[in-house]
């Protein structure tokens, strides 16, 4: 593995873990707010045109090499084995968002932490683990990339962390206080784990594939809950320029 490369990637996960650090501690009020929701829209533009320029194609290259580097082991479907692996990272999440959505319904106007039913407690453990190792396993790509290059890891790393923006945003808006004093730092953690892990462990090619099929389902579904902006907090001008801009930069690279 190239120096290069590992420097690369841990300066990438440094800053993964700094957003989840200290991101809930810049959330502005006031008139400094309008600013703050066009920035996270003008995020989840890139994060959308990295999945549908980028990710989407790497997909489909990496299921052509699942099926090369497996060809000697009797796999029934191999052909459609990476995009199994995307639509479970898509139900999964899927499925994440309906829970919280239910248990938000169940949830009363008191503080989480205060009057919140042993069932709300579950939910948030789950949804917030839930997260920790999907960051663990985007730090961990970022190390074992099926694209090997600076310019790979660069657009891989800023997109990913506009993704972890928006994801920080919304699941402090989600529990408020119990997220900024303890979720966060379970999210930053796992990031940096994820980094180490790769270090010491590299899996099997085959198992790096079906993650970045999880990984790129997991992509696609919190862009549609997290970061596409609603009628209320979304600002359209600037999530149509970051995808834009994004998806411009991408083709020309």
């Amino acid at each position: 593995m190239e120096t290069l490369h590992i420097i690369g990637s841990l300066v990438a996960v440094i800053l993964f873990a700094l957003i989840f650090f200290f991101c809930p501690k810049l959330r502005l009020h006031g008139p400094g707010q309008l600013y703050h929701r066009r920035f996270l829209s003008f995020a989840a533009g890139v994060s959308v045109a990295y999945v549908f320029i980028h990710l989407l194609p790497e997909l489909h290259s990496a299921g052509d090499e699942f099926i090369l580097i497996t060809a000697h082991r009797a796999l029934h479907i191999p052909e459609y084995r990476v995009y199994m692996s995307a639509l479970i990272g898509f139900m999964f999440f899927y499925g994440l968002e309906h829970m919280v959505a239910w248990s938000r319904l169940k949830r009363t106007n008191e503080s989480l932490e205060e009057k919140a039913g042993k069932s709300e407690r579950v939910v948030y453990a789950i949804h917030i683990g839930s997260f920790a190792v999907y960051a663990w396993l985007i730090s961990y790509l970022l190390v074992y990339d099926t694209e090997k290059g600076t310019i790979s890891l660069i657009l891989y790393a800023v997109a990913m962390g506009l993704h972890f923006l928006v994801i920080d945003y919304a699941l402090s808006r989600e529990y408020g206080s119990l997220y900024e004093r303890r979720g966060k730092n379970v999210l930053a953690l796992a990031s940096l784990a994820g980094w180490v892990i790769a270090i010491c462990i590299e899996l099997p090619a085959p198992i790096i594939i079906t993650i970045l099929g999880f990984v790129s389902g997991g992509v696609i579904m919190n862009s549609l809950i997290n970061e596409l902006p609603g009628e209320k907090e979304g600002k359209f001008p600037a999530f149509l320029l970051g995808g834009i801009l994004y998806a411009v930069l991408l083709i020309l690279i």
